[in-house]
């Protein structure tokens, strides 16, 4: 495992965490502030609570993901790399000999592992794609509601208009 690999792995570990705890915290408020504000339209409520709880959920995903990443650069990186070295010395040696039980134990470990890994990344992704589908059909409601407040108040301006110009003749 070399240098660049370390720094690289450490880095992406930072940015994980740093992200996940900093958006656990904004969530955690978000969900007091909404405890705390009772003139809010339900719906808004409704879906502001959905959205701060998706995000919480994607953030602990987060920090589980940088924790993983951590363990897999300390303690499985070294002993896969081992590994990977050494089947590769026994197959340019045109040895074919089958793994140790030992050897075949980890490496179906490290392989559940990142399948594990890649299934938590799977559902990040998943709640992020929720989480824009959720806001964008909550963003065309609003708007749609915007649209039918104008036309409303526009109708009531033009009745009003007509009433004035039909009393004024």
């Amino acid at each position: 495992m070399g240098w660049t690999q370390i720094i690289y792995g450490v880095v992406l570990i930072l940015v994980l965490l740093f992200v996940a705890v900093l958006y656990t915290v904004r969530q955690v408020a978000a969900l007091r502030r909404l405890r705390a504000a009772e003139e809010m339209a339900l719906e808004e409520r409704a879906y502001l609570h959905g959205r701060a709880w998706r995000r919480l959920v994607t953030s602990l995903l987060l920090f589980l993901l940088g924790v993983m990443l951590a363990a897999a650069l300390v303690y499985l990186e070294a002993p896969a790399q081992r590994l990977a070295e050494e089947q590769a010395a026994k197959e340019q040696q045109g040895d074919t000999t089958p793994l140790a039980p030992e050897q075949r134990e980890f490496a179906r470990f490290y392989a559940w592992f990142w399948i594990f890994f890649l299934l938590i990344l799977m559902a990040v992704v998943f709640l992020a794609a929720l989480d824009y589908w959720a806001t964008r059909r909550y963003g065309i409601r609003q708007h749609r509601k915007i649209i039918d407040d104008r036309r409303a108040m526009i109708e009531r301006e033009v009745s009003r208009l007509r009433q004035e110009r039909n009393g004024l003749s």
